[in-house]
C-alpha cells in the first residue's frame, strides 16, 4: 500500500485534474493506493478520493506543496508518500515506480533543462524525513519567496541524500513539451506537463508561446489526440 497525494489550490485546475489523475493511476497500476487531495475546494472531486483541507496558511500556488513536508500530514512516521502535481499524465503501468522502496531520503524528477537542481513535480519520500524543508521555510516565508523563483528551488536548497526517478526508471518520465511533440515516445509511463500548453491545451489547441519559438525550433505546440485517451475518467 502506498499513499498518493496531490495538491488543489485555487482556481488554476478544475476538480476534472483530480479525477483523472487519480483514474490514470487506477487503470495503470496493480498496487494498492489510496489516493488524498488536499484542497480548498472538494467541490466535484470524486467521492472515492480523500480530500483533505489544506491548512489556513495564507500561502498561495505552489508555495502550499511546502506543507506537504511538514509533520502535519495524517500519516504515520516512515509512510511512504509519492506525491503528483495535477498536470501529470499517467500513460502505462506504473506498478515499479508505486513499488519503488525510496532508499534515499527523498526522490526527485531532474529539472528538465538543468538538470542540475530538481523537478517538485512527482516526489517520493517517508514522512518524517523532510520536514526541515516546511520548518526553515516557515521560519522565514517571506524571504524565501522573495528570494526564489518557486517551490522546487527551495527544496532543492534543502535537499539530504536524494535520488531522480530519470535515473531509476529510465525513458519512463518524459517532459510533454521536451519529447512528446511528435507523438508519445516509446517506453513513457509518466509524461510531465510545465507551463503551457496545459494538458487540455495539448489535445484541444494550437498553443504558440515563447517555449515553441525558443525551445521547439520555432515550432507551435499542435494538439494531439492520444493525449485525451489517456486522460479521461474510467469507464
Amino acid at each position: 500500500m502506498i499513499d498518493i497525494v496531490c495538491l488543489k489550490w485555487g482556481d488554476k485546475f478544475g476538480a476534472e485534474y483530480v479525477n483523472n489523475l487519480f483514474s490514470g493511476i487506477e487503470r495503470n497500476s496493480t498496487v494498492p493506493f489510496k489516493f488524498h487531495c488536499f484542497t480548498d475546494d472538494t467541490t466535484d472531486v470524486l467521492e472515492n478520493i480523500n480530500c483533505i483541507d489544506l491548512p489556513n496558511n495564507n500561502l498561495s500556488g505552489w508555495w502550499n506543496k511546502l506543507w506537504l513536508f511538514s509533520d502535519e500530514l495524517p500519516f504515520e512516521t516512515g509512510t511512504r508518500i509519492l506525491f503528483m502535481d495535477l498536470d501529470t499524465l499517467i500513460t502505462d503501468n506504473i506498478d515499479m515506480i508505486l513499488e519503488f522502496n525510496c532508499p534515499h531520503d527523498i526522490v526527485c524528477l531532474s529539472n528538465w533543462y538543468d538538470h542540475s537542481g530538481i523537478n517538485s513535480a512527482f516526489m517520493m519520500w517517508r514522512h518524517g524525513t523532510q520536514t526541515h524543508i516546511w520548518e526553515r521555510f516557515v521560519a522565514d516565508p517571506d524571504s524565501v519567496i522573495n528570494n526564489n523563483k518557486g517551490d522546487q528551488d527551495w527544496i532543492n536548497q534543502n535537499l539530504t541524500e536524494h535520488d531522480r526517478w530519470q535515473n531509476q526508471f529510465p525513458y519512463e518520465f518524459v517532459s510533454y513539451k521536451q519529447s512528446c511533440i511528435k507523438g508519445l515516445p516509446n517506453g513513457a509511463k509518466v509524461v510531465c506537463y510545465h507551463g503551457t500548453p496545459s494538458v487540455i491545451q495539448s489535445f484541444t489547441e494550437t498553443v504558440e508561446n515563447w517555449d515553441s519559438k525558443y525551445r521547439n525550433g520555432g515550432v507551435p505546440y499542435y494538439p494531439q489526440s492520444w493525449v485525451k485517451d489517456h486522460w479521461r475518467l474510467n469507464g
